[in-house]
């Protein structure tokens, strides 16, 4: 991901200025071509992180993920099923609407990484 978006950087015409007004290899990277990759690399690990998330909720929900002794999101939803049967619908209902604005909130901010990525064209 990283040398995609340097690749496509480095042939700018405010790197090639850079260069043609004696800019170092350090001082275009640090200060044209971090800036300009850092989002992208905060939107892949933001989406990552939700990713994570989300299978370790299926995998505990299901039963083949961690342990029960382990709290966590998909083993109170997993422990809720026999709950769910005897009319105590809200304690299904919680953990799942705390993970759904979990793993929404995430989305929100990947977004957020990947559209300040797009608007910046230059870094000058």
């Amino acid at each position: 991901m990283v040398r995609t978006e340097v690749r496509q950087i480095r042939n700018s015409e405010y790197i090639i200025a850079a260069r043609c007004m004696g800019a170092g290899f350090f001082r275009v990277l640090w200060k044209h071509l971090v800036p300009n990759f850092f989002s992208s690399i905060m939107f892949m690990v933001v989406m990552n992180v939700r990713t994570a998330m989300i299978s370790e909720a299926t995998l505990s929900f299901m039963g083949i993920g961690l342990p029960i002794e382990v709290i966590t999101w998909g083993s109170m939803l997993s422990l809720s099923d026999k709950a769910l049967m005897t009319g105590s619908w809200w304690i299904i209902l919680i953990p799942g609407l705390f993970l759904i604005t979990t793993v929404l909130c995430l989305t929100n901010i990947g977004n957020a990484c990947r559209e300040q990525t797009n608007r910046k064209e230059s870094n000058f």
